[in-house]
């Protein structure tokens, strides 16, 4: 006979044959549907947020090292701490930042993850977040900067560009500032895209070139996945366009019309170059020995 268990509720007299739900149960199902790797992303991203905002909140210095070594830095690379561009995804500096990357995540990354597999997903999710924080670390060492980066935001654009790969049709509402915008997924993406590469010069607390270099990671690799290879479709379309313009012989301004040097006045120009030197010709010299070349 299977136990029965008190069902509280406006009738206590009732009982059920399920066991009531614990706290950690409820937290649980709030992942079930969810395509295993964007379930694990979450759960790790958000468990990581709440240890190391505890340990600012009790003052662990442990934690607090910890939170440094696992940031990425230019200064951590040098140091060899190579996996910074790694554990750096992981770590968050705020709450709306944790919380807008793992909305997006949960947004888009369900059905990203169903079409792609599992294994891809996994791949291009962190793929696009080492190379956005390796282009980030180019540019902070192009400009000196000493700072450091966190923030899944990298891998997020990657989710995004390759959602738009995948879904170019698809309609997104995206927030320009705090203006909505609902367009099709891949003129949202390319919107995002140029503003965040001319973004990259203004440098300041957001990371645009993670962002940059992550959206470009994720659509190259749906693109080279799924043999769509728009990139070199296009290259291939500019080479063809460029074969197929009528070509016109260049012939110098200076060569038409004009009757060729003398002797004289070459070889008076030759022994200018062996006392003074050919930087010393003047520009109609230069011209005059061009057409001799040319006619000799």
């Amino acid at each position: 006979m299977s136990p029965f268990y008190d069902q509280r509720g406006p009738d206590p007299t009732r009982r059920s044959p399920f066991p009531p739900l614990t706290p950690f149960d409820r937290i649980s199902r709030l992942f079930d549907g969810l395509p295993p790797v964007v379930a694990w992303l979450l759960k790790l991203n958000i468990a990581l947020y709440l240890i190391f905002k505890l340990g600012a909140l009790f003052h662990s210095v442990a934690l607090d090292a910890s939170y440094q070594l696992l940031s990425l830095s230019l200064a951590g690379i040098r140091r060899h701490f190579y996996w910074q561009p790694v554990t750096y995804l992981f770590l968050h500096g705020g709450f709306f930042h944790l919380l807008l990357n793992m909305l997006t995540l949960l947004f888009l990354g369900p059905e990203t993850e169903r079409s792609m597999g599992s294994r891809h997903f996994l791949a291009m999710y962190l793929l696009s977040g080492i190379i956005g924080g390796l282009g980030w670390l180019w540019i902070t060492a192009s400009t000196g900067l000493n700072a450091y980066c966190v923030g899944a935001s990298g891998a997020i654009f990657g989710v995004l560009a390759a959602f738009a790969t995948l879904y170019p049709h698809r309609r997104l509402t995206i927030f320009v500032f705090i203006f909505p915008i609902t367009t099709e997924a891949w003129k949202a993406m390319l919107g995002i895209g140029v503003l965040e590469f001319f973004l990259i010069p203004s440098g300041g607390p957001i990371a645009n070139a993670a962002h940059f270099f992550g959206a470009l990671a994720g659509f190259l690799y749906v693109d080279r996945l799924y043999e769509s290879a728009l990139v070199r479709r296009s290259l291939a379309w500019l080479r063809d366009y460029f074969r197929s313009r009528p070509h016109t012989p260049y012939n110098p301004p200076s060569s038409g019309g004009s009757a060729p040097p003398s002797q004289e006045e070459v070889d008076r120009i030759l022994d200018k170059i062996s006392q003074q030197g050919i930087q010393s010709l003047t520009r109609e010299e230069r011209q005059t020995l061009h057409r001799a070349s040319s006619t000799f």
